[in-house]
Protein backbone atom coordinates (compact mmCIF):
# COMPACT_ATOMS: atom_id res chain seq x y z
CA UNK A 1 0.00 0.00 0.00
CA UNK A 2 1.55 3.56 -1.09
CA UNK A 3 1.21 6.05 1.57
CA UNK A 4 -0.81 9.22 0.68
CA UNK A 5 0.73 12.44 0.01
CA UNK A 6 -2.11 14.29 2.05
CA UNK A 7 -4.10 12.80 4.70
CA UNK A 8 -7.23 11.79 3.98
CA UNK A 9 -8.66 13.63 6.96
CA UNK A 10 -7.31 16.75 5.90
CA UNK A 11 -8.86 16.60 2.27
CA UNK A 12 -11.99 17.93 3.22
CA UNK A 13 -10.63 21.06 4.69
CA UNK A 14 -8.66 21.53 1.18
CA UNK A 15 -11.61 20.86 -1.32
CA UNK A 16 -13.74 23.09 0.94
CA UNK A 17 -11.28 26.42 0.85
CA UNK A 18 -10.50 25.54 -2.88
CA UNK A 19 -14.02 25.85 -3.43
CA UNK A 20 -15.13 28.77 -1.32
CA UNK A 21 -12.42 30.89 -3.00
CA UNK A 22 -13.69 29.85 -6.56
CA UNK A 23 -17.35 30.72 -5.67
CA UNK A 24 -16.11 34.37 -3.38
CA UNK A 25 -14.16 34.91 -7.04
CA UNK A 26 -17.53 34.62 -8.92
CA UNK A 27 -19.41 36.55 -6.83
CA UNK A 28 -16.61 39.92 -6.94
CA UNK A 29 -17.24 39.31 -10.80
CA UNK A 30 -19.85 41.87 -11.59
CA UNK A 31 -23.29 40.60 -14.08
CA UNK A 32 -22.70 42.43 -17.28
CA UNK A 33 -25.19 40.50 -19.22
CA UNK A 34 -27.71 43.77 -20.42
CA UNK A 35 -30.56 41.53 -18.64
CA UNK A 36 -28.74 42.45 -15.99
CA UNK A 37 -28.27 46.25 -16.42
CA UNK A 38 -32.16 46.53 -17.41
CA UNK A 39 -33.00 45.42 -14.12
CA UNK A 40 -30.45 47.84 -12.40
CA UNK A 41 -31.65 50.49 -13.84
CA UNK A 42 -35.84 49.35 -13.71
CA UNK A 43 -34.72 49.18 -9.90
CA UNK A 44 -33.18 52.79 -10.02
CA UNK A 45 -29.35 51.26 -8.80
CA UNK A 46 -26.58 52.85 -10.39
CA UNK A 47 -24.96 50.62 -13.07
CA UNK A 48 -21.88 48.45 -12.65
CA UNK A 49 -19.16 50.86 -13.48
CA UNK A 50 -16.86 47.45 -14.46
CA UNK A 51 -19.43 47.08 -17.28
CA UNK A 52 -19.17 49.07 -20.13
CA UNK A 53 -20.50 47.36 -22.99
CA UNK A 54 -22.79 49.61 -25.33
CA UNK A 55 -25.53 46.90 -24.90
CA UNK A 56 -25.36 46.97 -20.83
CA UNK A 57 -25.45 50.94 -20.92
CA UNK A 58 -28.53 50.70 -23.50
CA UNK A 59 -30.38 48.05 -21.38
CA UNK A 60 -29.79 50.41 -18.02
CA UNK A 61 -30.70 53.42 -19.73
CA UNK A 62 -33.73 51.48 -21.15
CA UNK A 63 -34.41 50.27 -17.29
CA UNK A 64 -34.31 52.97 -15.84
CA UNK A 65 -36.47 55.09 -17.94
CA UNK A 66 -39.40 52.66 -17.65
CA UNK A 67 -38.92 52.56 -13.97
CA UNK A 68 -38.95 56.22 -13.53
CA UNK A 69 -42.18 56.41 -15.41
CA UNK A 70 -43.56 54.03 -13.85
CA UNK A 71 -43.02 55.20 -10.38
CA UNK A 72 -44.35 58.72 -11.74
CA UNK A 73 -47.29 57.04 -13.10
CA UNK A 74 -48.14 55.03 -9.58
CA UNK A 75 -47.30 58.17 -7.87
CA UNK A 76 -50.27 60.45 -10.00
CA UNK A 77 -52.46 57.37 -9.73
CA UNK A 78 -52.22 57.77 -5.45
CA UNK A 79 -53.47 60.99 -6.02
CA UNK A 80 -57.14 61.19 -4.61
CA UNK A 81 -58.25 64.31 -7.02
CA UNK A 82 -55.68 64.28 -9.76
CA UNK A 83 -55.82 68.28 -11.86
CA UNK A 84 -56.55 67.93 -15.61
CA UNK A 85 -52.55 68.36 -16.20
CA UNK A 86 -52.27 65.28 -13.67
CA UNK A 87 -54.94 63.36 -15.76
CA UNK A 88 -53.29 64.18 -19.30
CA UNK A 89 -49.65 62.99 -18.18
CA UNK A 90 -51.14 59.70 -16.72
CA UNK A 91 -53.02 59.33 -20.09
CA UNK A 92 -49.55 59.93 -21.92
CA UNK A 93 -47.70 57.72 -19.31
CA UNK A 94 -50.32 55.03 -20.34
CA UNK A 95 -49.10 55.04 -23.81
CA UNK A 96 -45.64 55.42 -23.57
CA UNK A 97 -44.92 52.84 -20.47
CA UNK A 98 -46.59 49.77 -22.64
CA UNK A 99 -44.55 50.82 -26.26
CA UNK A 100 -41.71 50.79 -23.52
CA UNK A 101 -42.34 47.78 -22.10
CA UNK A 102 -42.67 46.45 -26.05
CA UNK A 103 -39.16 47.46 -26.87
CA UNK A 104 -37.67 45.78 -23.80
CA UNK A 105 -39.33 42.34 -24.60
CA UNK A 106 -38.24 42.71 -28.04
CA UNK A 107 -35.15 42.67 -26.70
CA UNK A 108 -35.30 39.81 -24.36
CA UNK A 109 -34.76 42.46 -21.17
CA UNK A 110 -38.80 41.29 -20.53
CA UNK A 111 -41.03 38.45 -20.48
CA UNK A 112 -42.86 37.53 -23.65
CA UNK A 113 -47.07 38.83 -22.63
CA UNK A 114 -49.15 35.85 -23.45
CA UNK A 115 -51.52 36.29 -25.76
CA UNK A 116 -54.82 34.94 -25.59
CA UNK A 117 -57.63 36.02 -28.48
CA UNK A 118 -61.09 37.06 -27.09
CA UNK A 119 -63.95 35.31 -28.46
CA UNK A 120 -66.26 37.16 -30.72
Amino acid sequence: MRPSLIPTSVMPVVVAIVMASALSACASRPDCDPLSGFELGRDATPAEPACNSERYAEAWRLGQTLGDLESELRALNDEDAPTPAERQRIRVLQREIPELQTLARLEGWLPAESFSPQEP
